[in-house]
């Protein structure tokens, strides 16, 4: 199991939720000649009603009924037509969220009154795009600074639309569909990193001389999101407060007695676990991880009577996406701290998660419990201290401190691989290193160390297996250096690891060297080194991945070159002993520990294979990374 990040809040619904409604103010073109980028734009310009209306349209204020994600609920979405400024608000249940843009940040508010500000590079370009549609410069005479091209036409359901590819002066290319029956934007296609956003308008009339699509739907691989309008007004006088980033105002937390609290936690194949109580029943395990919001599984939901809502696909460190459902749970408890009302993602984590790393696991936690508590996690001495905003202790004089910012709701900070200039994400739920995204291995080719092994299983996380290669790098994270680091190279074209805006993941082999302290209202990351700062870097050394299922311990992979393929393991291979050892009685985690030993260490390994006979083999290990 490598990365646990689970891309919902951030890369799932909330970039969706701001694609969604803000594109819907969006209006693109078409025209009576086919083969003409500017009469395309005229033709659509004056169906839109631009010329008469845009002089006395300051503002638009669209309200009506929402679906998110299979929740329904009600909504409204404002846009500053001189600016391109937008905010949605969305109350939708447990998918209540708020988001907006105001020129330079993105922000999101949760249901519980948590904003933050996204200044990822996703949605910074996906944001200035919407901003440059809503202003609607595309329609002005030099097209706002962009460059329009007239793509193949496109024909669907009896009906054609002019095509234009349009490149905005600081955003992402998108097209724009026009409908060349009524030259009214039909449809709007973005791609936003590793997503596409897919917006179609209908039900388009008359406000104050400006035709606005009354019907919308946004979709992605993940989720679809609708809004059916009830009442549209221009020039609201409440306009500039509703556009306006409002403050963070939750008062669902605390610490009693006391301004701070230590849990302690396990740390395994340096996954952090910890135990605490839902709904004042438990104590339940769960990883506590950065890249990830709450996540409960669907028996542990069951078991305490919590029925979800909804429906999404949620991605992560693998190709394929899993299905989510989202419900309320009334306290979270952990130490002496208390978070109330907070909204989970409900999937079969035991299943996913749970095979991977080997150990019972009910649920994660992460982005929400850290947003409202100064947090650090002491892999020294295996302990994690939450503490109310103001009450943490002063860093260390021999400390590191950082400023980050965040990719949908996880930490990002600069970094260097290799000596290349990056983005990497903060992931205390990855086992590895440093993960390296498969774009920024193509744009710097040499990254990749002539003597990395072949593809395989790196780890497994939503979406299923991770796959990539391995090699050693040095990592540059502000001052510090880590050189022959371990690296896991991404060969993965879907999922977190396919994001071109990010160059890699930084997860548990590099923190537990540190106390670190995640301060998410300042945004600032502080490392103190212990006593494991100076250690290298060690991996498995028997090419094998194995998985916990029902049928036992089960090879997931056994990489090709290592000692594992030599010995004539494969995929499927089910581990019956270890030198006479049970393994079916053993953890995951110790056959792993045995894996690690030193160099020429030989082991008698007996197998079922998928006939149900077994074999034995010696598997003798070595260092392949």
């Amino acid at each position: 199991m490598k990365s646990l990040r689970v891309s919902l809040a951030g890369a799932g619904v909330a970039c969706v939720l701001t694609c969604w409604l803000a594109a819907a103010f969006s209006p693109p073109v078409s025209a009576s000649d086919p083969d003409d980028v500017t009469a395309v734009l005229a033709a659509s310009r004056m169906a839109l009603g631009l010329d008469a209306a845009l002089g006395r349209v300051r503002t638009i204020v669209e309200r009506g009924t929402v679906d998110v994600a299979g929740v329904p609920g009600t909504g409204e979405q404002w846009i500053d037509v001189r600016s391109g400024a937008f905010a949605q608000y969305a109350n939708a249940g447990p998918l209540t969220q708020d988001s907006g843009f105001d020129g330079t940040h993105s922000w999101t508010r949760d249901r519980s009154g948590i904003v933050w500000n996204d200044d990822s590079a996703d949605a910074r370009y996906a944001n200035q795009d919407l901003a440059y549609l809503n202003r609607y410069d595309l329609w002005a005479p030099d097209r706002g600074g962009a460059k329009v091209a007239l793509d193949a036409a496109k024909s669907e359901s009896g009906l054609t639309y002019d095509v234009l590819s349009v490149t905005p002066p600081h955003g992402l290319a998108f097209q724009v569909w026009i409908e060349r029956a009524t030259h009214l934007p039909s449809r709007v296609v973005q791609p936003i990193g590793s997503t596409t956003v897919t917006t179609t308008l209908t039900d388009y009339r008359s406000i104050d001389g400006l035709k606005i699509p009354f019907e919308q739907r946004s979709s992605t691989e993940q989720a679809a999101f609708s809004l059916k309008a009830t009442s549209v007004a221009t020039n609201a006088p409440d306009a500039q407060t509703r556009l306006e980033r409002p403050e963070s105002s939750a008062h669902d937390f605390s610490i009693s007695p006391g301004t701070s609290t230590t849990i302690p936690f396990e740390l395994i194949e340096n996954h952090v676990y910890v135990n605490l109580m839902l709904n004042g029943k438990g104590p339940f395990r769960f990883i506590f991880d950065t890249g990830a919001d709450y996540l409960l599984d669907t028996d542990v939901a069951k078991s305490l009577g919590i029925i979800g809502k909804g429906q999404v696909q949620g991605g992560g460190v693998g190709a394929a996406t899993e299905g989510f459902s989202f419900a309320k749970v009334a306290t979270l408890s952990i130490g002496d701290a208390t978070i109330h009302d907070q909204t989970f993602s409900i999937a079969p984590v035991r299943a996913g998660f749970g095979v991977g790393g080997g150990e019972p696991i009910d649920g994660l936690i992460g982005f929400g419990v850290i947003a409202r508590f100064v947090t650090t996690f002491d892999y020294g001495r295996r302990r994690i201290v939450l503490a109310l905003p103001g009450a943490a202790a002063e860093a260390p004089a021999d400390s590191t401190s950082l400023s980050f910012r965040f990719h949908g709701t996880t930490p990002m900070l600069d970094c260097k691989i290799d000596g290349f200039d990056g983005a990497c994400t903060v992931d205390t739920g990855s086992r590895l290193s440093v993960s390296v995204t498969s774009p920024f291995e193509r744009a710097h080719p040499s990254i990749v160390p002539p003597n990395a092994n072949a593809v395989g299983v790196n780890g497994f996380g939503v979406g299923g297996p991770a796959l990539g290669r391995l090699g050693r790098t040095t990592l540059d994270i502000g001052p510090l250096s880590f050189p022959n680091t371990i690296a896991d190279f991404s060969s993965q074209q879907k999922g977190a690891f396919a994001d071109p805006f990010v160059a890699g993941n930084v997860g548990g082999g590099i923190w537990k060297r540190f106390a670190l302290t995640l301060d998410y209202p300042r945004q600032t990351l502080t490392m103190v080194a212990n006593a494991n700062g100076p250690t290298r870097d060690d991996y498995d050394r028997s090419g094998l991945f194995l998985i916990r299922t029902k049928a036992g311990i089960v090879v997931a992979d056994a990489r090709p070159g290592t000692p594992a393929a030599a010995a004539g393991i494969v995929r499927g291979d089910a581990l019956v002993s270890i030198d006479g050892r049970d393994a079916t009685a053993m953890s995951l985690g110790a056959i792993r520990d045995l894996l690690l030993a030193p160099a020429g260490t030989s082991y008698k390994v007996v197998l079922k294979v998928k006939d149900g006979t077994t074999k034995t083999v010696s598997l003798t290990l070595r260092n392949y990374v």
